[in-house]
């Protein structure tokens, strides 16, 4: 017996609105978080400098705008007869830097802009081909396929914020999230996660910048074992939503590797890419590597003081003579070249009572 094949089921309806009934997202992930809420003209100058549409708007003046990309829209909650875009808001702002003089006359390069739009022909009666969809939950499959799991993948921290919104708006499950997006469950609880531990150092009152903007180094350590039991924080399957990820006897740890990892107004950081990670989680899973970070002392030089309470008191020695040699050897070849002055004249003062030491503890003339 042959199954009748299954009709398509289309999401969303296909419509021509006018450019003016169009509405950027303020809750657009992609925007910084400080942006996010601010009014029509603020999102379209943070997108136009943020996000290039620029480049978007000369295809628009030189191809015209392809029918082939309808932006996805949902009726909005806040203006009658205006819909919201939730996908296509960088197409969006060049469509209104082009039809707008006194959106563009707040871009960058506005000269350009004028330009553009002298040949474009886009007002704001323009019809703009659009997909409506009844709500924002329709559309995550779209946005999540395409942003996080596709082609067009947004920065890991947007990712991430969008997830939360998901979870913590939305009340949508961390497995429900995963089918939503296309991703597996284990991905989206780290996301989750790692976010809300940003949230919580933001809320702390550390400066969380570089960590948004190098967040998949966050990410990597969370999954360090080392790292991840440092500060407390659970394995993606013991995620619960709506909880803080850092228990609040662990929070000194928390602000600890925030700053090893990401530098803080204070000082720079101690690891410069993902690989010294796993380098920084044996450092601080020794005492006394630790203790030297604690110090302020440098990843290479906490690691040099484990290896040296390991090491044979005969073989250290011998390796720190050798070090101190090779030192003072290459040290010699400069002295022809640079005059005497006060703070090598005390370094020399320092190595010379260095060296009366060794030889008086041995007994050496």
């Amino acid at each position: 017996m042959t199954t009748a094949p299954r009709d398509i089921e289309f999401l969303g309806e296909p419509r021509l609105i006018p450019l003016g009934e169009l509405r950027l997202d303020a809750e657009n992930p992609r925007l910084p978080e400080d942006q996010q809420g601010r009014d029509q003209e603020d999102l379209a100058v943070t997108l136009a400098l943020g996000f290039d549409a620029f480049t978007v708007a000369e295809s628009i003046a030189s191809h015209g705008y392809f029918n082939s990309e309808p932006l996805i829209v949902i009726p909005s909650t806040t203006e009658s007869g205006a819909y919201v875009v939730i996908e296509g808001n960088r197409r969006l702002t060049a469509l209104l830097g082009l039809a707008r003089q006194d959106l563009r006359a707040a871009f960058f390069d506005t000269d350009r802009w004028d330009e553009l739009a002298r040949h474009a022909g886009i007002t704001t009666s323009s019809s703009i081909p659009v997909v409506v969809a009844t709500d924002r939950r329709q559309v995550v499959p779209i946005v999540g396929f395409r942003h996080i799991s596709g082609i067009m993948q947004w920065q890991p921290y947007a990712q991430a914020r969008y997830v939360a919104k998901l979870v913590d708006d939305d009340k949508m499950g961390l497995r429900e999230v995963a089918g939503m997006v296309g991703i597996d469950r284990t991905r989206v609880g780290n996301l989750y996660r790692d976010q809300a531990i940003a949230q919580q150092a933001k809320d702390m009152g550390i400066d969380t910048g570089n960590l948004e903007r190098s967040f998949s180094l966050l990410t990597v350590a969370m999954n360090l074992v080392k790292i991840r039991s440092f500060v407390g924080a659970p394995i993606s399957g013991q995620v619960q939503p709506g909880a803080a990820p850092v228990p609040a006897d662990r929070t000194n740890q928390l602000k600890e590797v925030l700053g090893w990892v990401f530098g803080d107004s204070d000082k720079p950081a101690l690891v410069s890419e993902s690989r010294e990670l796993a380098k920084l989680g044996n450092v601080i899973a020794n005492d006394i590597g630790l203790a030297s970070l604690r110090r302020g002392e440098s990843l290479e030089q906490a690691n040099q003081r484990i290896r040296d309470k390991e090491q044979d008191p005969r073989v250290r020695l011998i390796n720190r003579l050798r070090t101190g040699r090779s030192s003072v050897q290459a040290a010699a070849e400069d002295v022809e070249s640079v005059a005497m002055d006060d703070e090598i004249r005390a370094l020399l003062d320092e190595l010379r009572e260095a060296i009366a030491g060794i030889h008086e503890a041995y007994g050496v003339d």
